[in-house]
Parts: C-alpha cells; structure tokens; sequence
C-alpha cells in the first residue's frame, strides 16, 4: 500500500468507481472536475493504491471565502465544485479555508492504514502552507453518512447545521484538527 506520487485521468476514473460503491452519484464530482482539481491544486487530492488499483482517497482543497461561507451555510453541493471555487495560494489572502471534500476507502481497507497516511500526508501539506505564510483559518466537512458525522467527531469537527441537501455540516480551526489526527490516528512507528 502506498501513496501515488502522479495521478493520471485514469485515476480519476477508478475513484469515481469506488465512490459509486458508497454514495449516489448525484454525491459524487464527475472525475474529469476531480481531474482538473488536481491539476489547479495537485495537493488537493491523495490516493492510496494497492496491487495496481485505487483503494482509498481524500481531497482537501483550499475554497475561496464565499465558497467556505455556503458550505458552512449548508447551501452548496461539493459535486458541483469546480477549479473555480478553489483558491490559488499565490494571489490569496493570508487566510486559507479548506474543504475536506471527499474520503473513500475500499470496505476491504478500513481497518488498514490508509486513513492514517492520508491525513498525515495532508497535516505535512497544511504545514507548508502555513510555513509559507499563510493562516489554515478552518477545515470544514459534509457528510453524507453517519461513518463521515463519526470521522469526523474523530477529527475534532463540531456539527455547524445540516444542510439543504441533507447532509451534515462539520468543522474545526487548524489546531484541533491537528491534535485530534495526532490523538485519534497516531503515526505507526516504522
């Protein structure tokens, strides 16, 4: 099991298919936007693959303010996101939200470490993007199921409202966010 240092389109595609096995596709960002995320933001998406396929991914993407605001409002739909909503870091303010988006893990891999890499590798990016100045204002979720309301009580979120579309709104400062990945998925030593 490991992560992919280069994700293709074809990826892209075998994400999309394991996420039909969790959620109705009206949920789910068609792969070529989740493609062309990648391609604005390349940190914004992390896949685990094992014997040659996708077994688990997540996408954390740094959303501009107004965008940030209608997800914590419970108005907008994460399948409709497009590059447009992610924020460039190069002309951003010193503020940054961000959007845990999308975490899907095979069922075979749920008691793997997969979870545990991904959000380390993402507590490794978020570090740089505060080295490099910034400030990680919030990370906010929504959850279509109750294993996404329970990751994220793991991860220290607070439920913020549910939304129009039914699902449930969650979020937490930087900080905590930190501390519950260090407490609730420690790192396994090597």
């Amino acid at each position: 099991m490991k992560i992919i240092e280069h994700l293709h389109l074809e990826h892209f595609r075998q994400m999309e298919q394991l996420e039909l096995q969790y959620y109705d596709a009206e949920f789910i960002t068609p792969y070529q936007e989740s493609y062309n995320w990648y391609l604005f933001r390349p940190d914004s998406v992390v896949a685990i693959e094992e014997n040659g396929r996708i077994i688990a991914f997540m996408n954390l993407l740094p959303v501009k303010p107004p965008i940030y605001l209608q997800i914590a409002q419970g108005t907008f739909k994460d399948s409709l996101m497009t590059t447009a909503d992610i924020e460039d870091l190069t002309t951003s303010p010193e503020q940054v939200y961000y959007f845990l988006s999308c975490v899907v893990v095979d069922s075979l891999y749920r008691k793997s470490p997969a979870v545990r890499m991904m959000l380390h590798h993402y507590l490794d990016v978020l570090d740089r993007v505060e080295q490099s100045g910034y400030r990680i204002q919030s990370i906010i979720m929504d959850n279509i199921t109750e294993a996404g309301n329970r990751f994220a009580h793991r991860l220290g979120m607070k439920h913020v409202c549910i939304s129009d579309h039914d699902s449930h709104i969650h979020a937490s400062d930087y900080e905590s966010f930190k501390q519950h990945v260090h407490a609730s998925y420690p790192m396994l030593s090597r």
